[in-house]
């Protein structure tokens, strides 16, 4: 059940005892304020692009993959679907402890519509993002197509049809309308890519050292932030800037894989452990926790299938590194062999 689903559920009193205090526990977390405030900001913006939210890409059906197997998957939505009816009543007497909550939230929201007309900053900043576990597909006011990943913001002014540039933190493929008296650029941890109609993926998280842009059609040209570096690339190629002296080097790449992503596929190709870890948190939405000494040098190639469940993809790393595990809700502790 996605967000917006299950908030309408709760204040109708349609969530069972244990969903209703997840639903709690997210609504009163950072990703529950920074969901309410995206969606008060769709409002502000006259030109809000369109966000289509997929069910496949949802974190909390992800998240439900982590703690159940494959086998026995209807049997358990039969037992959770006898839950609900049984403990609906209790549903709807914390749905009106909500009441409260949910009038401040539409007077906001009110408010935000009397002033559309009128806006206090007419360059103000447009945000879109997503936590960990979820992704989502963005249409820009120019009709340019962005697949925003896991724990992802792009950031654009309103007067994006006449200044189409766009400010990148994690991974995103875009596909760009076409408007050569406009040229579009995105900006992403120390590189800039300037485009005219084309479709291309960039991967630049904080947290990696690798920035990498990769095309799969049309043309882009590609520079350091610092102007003294730069390349062009044909379909099949990528710009990869990588390390603390941000080294700048162009690669043949596999455009099919760089993109499974976007179809919920789940692909390493000779990603460090470090990376792999990184990875997974995004993903599935959890906290990864370390114990004992493993090979720093050890790098992991693999492809999982669509949405494939946590466990299978940690019994299988297991078994591959050396490593046993747990998981507690949203936390998952490694522990490697001596």
């Amino acid at each position: 059940m996605d967000r917006e689903r299950q908030l309408k559920a709760f204040y109708q009193g349609n969530l069972s005892k244990e969903e209703a205090k997840d639903f709690l526990k997210w609504y009163h977390s950072k990703d529950g304020e920074k969901y309410m405030s995206s969606k008060l900001k769709e409002e502000w913006d006259e030109r809000d692009p369109v966000i289509e939210d997929y069910s496949l890409w949802d974190k909390e059906v992800l998240f439900k993959k982590i703690n159940t197997k494959k086998e026995g998957s209807n049997q358990s939505l039969r037992s959770q679907q006898t839950k609900l009816k049984t403990e609906r009543n209790w549903g709807v007497r914390i749905a009106a402890s909500l009441a409260v909550i949910f009038t401040i939230s539409l007077l906001a929201y009110q408010y935000v519509l009397d002033h559309k007309k009128n806006p206090i900053e007419t360059h103000a900043v447009v945000t879109k993002s997503n936590p960990a576990g979820q992704k989502s597909k963005i249409i820009l006011p120019d009709g340019t197509k962005v697949y925003l990943n896991a724990e992802s913001t792009i950031r654009y002014q309103k007067g994006f049809k006449t200044n189409r540039q766009v400010e990148l933190e994690g991974e995103a493929y875009f596909d760009v309308f076409s408007d050569k008296e406009h040229p579009f650029s995105v900006k992403s941890k120390g590189l800039v890519t300037e485009a005219l109609g084309t479709a291309f993926n960039i991967q630049a998280y904080k947290d990696s050292p690798i920035t990498e842009v990769a095309l799969t059609h049309g043309k882009v040209r590609v520079e350091d932030i610092s102007g003294n570096r730069s390349g062009e690339l044909i379909p099949g190629e990528a710009i990869i800037s990588e390390g603390a002296d941000n080294d700048f080097r162009k690669e043949k790449i596999d455009v099919e894989k760089v993109l499974l992503w976007k179809e919920g596929i789940l692909h390493f190709d000779d990603d460090t452990f470090e990376e792999v870890v990184r990875t997974l948190e995004r993903w599935y939405n959890v906290e990864i926790h370390i114990e004992g000494e493993y090979d720093k040098g050890f790098l992991c190639s693999g492809t999982f299938d669509k949405n494939e469940y946590l466990d299978n993809v940690l019994n299988i790393l297991g078994h591959s590194i050396g490593f046993d595990y747990q998981i507690d809700k949203r936390k998952i502790e490694m522990k490697f062999n001596p």
